[in-house]
Order: C-alpha cells, then sequence, then structure tokens
C-alpha cells in the first residue's frame, strides 16, 4: 500500500524531469542557432558544412522537443488517468 502512495509523488517528479529537458533541449537549440549565425558573420560563408551540420542538428533537437517528448508527456497522462 506504502507503494501505491508514492506513485503519484513518482509521477510527478518525471514531470518535473520532463520539463527540465524539453527546456535544455529548446536551450541547446537556441545556442546552436546563435553559433552557426555567428560563424557565417565570422566565415562571410552562409553554406559551410559546420553551419549547415549545426542546423541539422538544431533542427534534430526541435523534433525531438517537438515530438517525443509530447509522446512522453501523453504516455505519463495515460498512467496518470489510469491510477
Amino acid at each position: 500500500m506504502e507503494e501505491m502512495k508514492n506513485i503519484p509523488a513518482e509521477l510527478r517528479r518525471l514531470e518535473d524531469v520532463i520539463d527540465t529537458v524539453e527546456g535544455k533541449l529548446h536551450n541547446t537549440a537556441g545556442l546552436l542557432e546563435l553559433i552557426s549565425l555567428g560563424m557565417e558573420r565570422l566565415n562571410r560563408e552562409e553554406d559551410s558544412y559546420e553551419t549547415s551540420s549545426m542546423r541539422i542538428l538544431k533542427e534534430y533537437l526541435s523534433e525531438v522537443s517537438g515530438t517525443e517528448i509530447t509522446k512522453i508527456r501523453t504516455i505519463l497522462a495515460e498512467i496518470k488517468g489510469q491510477l
């Protein structure tokens, strides 16, 4: 019975972790955007291998944040609904 009482608290902790991961993904994507813009300005080249790689990585992180985090939140909501 003690374990059942801890489940809602653990689910809230899991929500906090998800929020933290989502924030870190968003911040990292923003930093990659700033770095790629700075590299473009510094190198005076818009399409270099490095800046293209950073843009791809930024898009990937944004996609993970948008889709995978949403899936995790949906699963968590389903679990909470079953309790």
